[in-house]
């Protein structure tokens, strides 16, 4: 039988109704997903983006991204402080924001006028955190500004409640004690000093930072490859070794000084070109401030007043180009009123490689009052830390099975007035405190590694330093402790000299029901790119997925 033909247009009506059904269902779900992320961020999580520099260099605002010309080190240059003054005008802003001095070799006047600006780090924010637990120190919080409730901050939480809190010498004190902080925050906080990666020209006549150590005629073992130390005569029972001095600021106000000085009779100083000498004829001592320039040193030198006045310039000279590790920023601007202090606490990461011998491998740090010195001893396979004047171990273990196999990652540091070392990332002897006169001044070489009986290689060569906290135009929790209520913090700034926080609010303490919640990861940080389309050029702004973390 043959089939009747369909009438015309009756095969559609199904379709228009699966059609509407379709635009209906799909409307529905993104009502659904609107009311699901409309709850999710007023009870779960919630999208900030930082604006000022107050949490640098660990968390960015709005900066730009420089490359050092001297080095070639890219790092964060902000464009908008906590510290901002309403009567400083646009163009003294500007003129203030328009050069940059690179934190890895101290190179002064990068002009970065022409740097494109980039937006700040953007943070999702646990909100219910602080109901399941209360604030722990050293936590990055979101909160509610204190003194404008429609602002969120975000800062480090320090002090707790009801503690007494106090700064002192750079470092946080609750209850008169020393907070000291475990590994995992030491890594957090740390801020980079100097990467050998990137390791500066020295045309002007600067040395390098990392400079192998002659044994009286003997010259060192240790011989530079590259971005890496080699030492290769494992049958050398003498130690060799590798020593950080750090380069003075080209520009400077640190005055350097030697005594005693026999000024010799016949040399005018006013023929000698300007360069901040001074003699005291009292104390025979001769200073510079900043460095000593090589043309003021080599007319000093060609002049025949004997051996012992040459060799007190060369002092003067070398010690003039060698300053102690300082909190510089080189996310801040230069201003005049902001001189980098001298800073004690550092951590040094490096990496080694072992070769052949069965000697002992070396960190050495101190804090300019005594040395504390791990030692990587691959013949008995230990690891063994001597502290100060102690002859024998303080603290000692086993080294890891496959220590120094392959290229074997060891950190040390001296954070907080305590000694940690750690391999591969895990601490592997228990902290050693101690205690550092008030009078003693930062060392000039903070850090050495050497070795004896091995054949090795050093490299990944990085230099690290802890937050200094500053008492710069700050008001609670300087001259004396700041007492917190039963449901108040005190929170700091990472980027102590531009943060506005506890230190300089009219009420110090943040109360815990204006806190917003606890960041849980920086899931959008950005870095600037262009788009080119034949002539046109579009600026654009592109993930950064090298900064995506993590925060704990």
């Amino acid at each position: 039988m043959a089939e009747l033909p369909t009438p015309s247009g009756c095969d559609d009506v199904p379709v228009l109704r699966d059609r509407r059904s379709l635009v209906r269902s799909l409307m529905e779900s993104a009502v659904c997903l609107l009311v699901a992320v409309m709850i999710f961020r007023t009870f779960a999580a919630e999208g900030y983006m930082i604006s000022t520099g107050s949490m640098a260099p660990h968390l960015l605002g709005f900066h730009k991204r420089v490359e050092c010309p001297a080095c070639h080190h890219v790092f964060p240059f902000g464009v908008a402080y906590d510290t901002d003054d309403a009567g400083i005008s646009a163009a003294e802003t500007d003129r203030l924001r328009s050069h940059a001095v690179c934190p890895n070799c101290g190179q002064a006047g990068i002009n970065v006028s022409n740097v494109p600006r980039n937006h700040g780090d953007q943070l999702l924010v646990f909100k219910p955190a602080y109901g399941f637990r209360p604030p722990q120190r050293w936590e990055v919080v979101v909160f509610r500004n204190p003194h404008n409730p429609r602002e969120a901050y975000v800062k480090r939480v320090v002090g707790l409640p009801r503690e007494r809190v106090q700064i002192i010498d750079g470092d946080l004190y609750a209850d008169g004690q020393l907070c000291r902080k475990d590994w995992d925050r030491q890594r957090q906080l740390r801020v980079l000093v100097h990467d050998h990666h990137f390791e500066p020209e020295t045309a002007d006549g600067r040395r390098l930072v990392w400079q192998p150590l002659s044994a009286g005629n003997r010259s060192s073992g240790w011989t530079p490859a590259e971005d890496r130390f080699v030492l290769s005569d494992e049958r050398s029972a003498e130690w060799a070794w590798v020593e950080y001095s750090g380069n003075a600021p080209r520009r400077g106000r640190f005055e350097t000084s030697v005594a005693p000085v026999p000024w010799p009779n016949d040399i005018d100083p006013s023929s000698i070109p300007p360069a901040g000498l001074r003699y005291d004829p009292r104390e025979f001592r001769l200073s510079c401030i900043g460095p000593l320039p090589e043309a003021v040193r080599d007319i000093l030198l060609s002049h025949p007043a004997g051996d012992a006045f040459h060799e007190k310039i060369r002092e003067l000279y070398e010690q003039s180009h060698t300053a102690p590790v300082t909190d510089l920023y080189g996310y801040n601007p230069p201003e005049n009123d902001i001189v980098p202090v001298p800073v004690r606490d550092v951590m040094v990461s490096l990496t080694i490689q072992h070769r052949d011998g069965d000697g002992e491998f070396a960190i050495e740090l101190t804090d300019g009052a005594a040395n504390y010195t791990a030692v990587f001893d691959f013949g008995r396979r230990q690891v063994r830390l001597y502290a100060g004047d102690h002859a024998e171990p303080v603290s000692q273990d086993k080294l890891p099975t496959d220590f120094g196999l392959a290229p074997t990652t060891v950190e040390m540091s001296l954070f907080d007035r305590q000694v940690l070392v750690a391999v591969d990332g895990e601490p592997v002897l228990s902290p050693w405190t101690f205690d550092t006169p008030a009078d003693v001044p930062a060392p000039k070489y903070p850090v050495r590694f050497g070795g004896q009986g091995i054949a090795a290689e050093v490299g990944d060569l990085v230099l690290y330093r802890d937050v200094y906290y500053t008492a710069t135009k700050s008001r609670h929790g300087i001259q004396q402790p700041y007492q917190l209520g039963a449901d108040e913090l005190f929170v700091l700034g990472d980027n102590s000299p531009v943060s506005h926080d506890s230190r300089r609010w009219p009420d110090g303490a943040v109360a815990m029901n204006l806190l917003v919640g606890k960041p849980f990861v920086v899931h959008l940080p950005s870095k600037p790119g262009r788009l080119r389309v034949g002539p046109l050029e579009t600026p654009l702004r592109l993930p950064d997925f090298e900064r995506m973390q993590w925060l704990k």
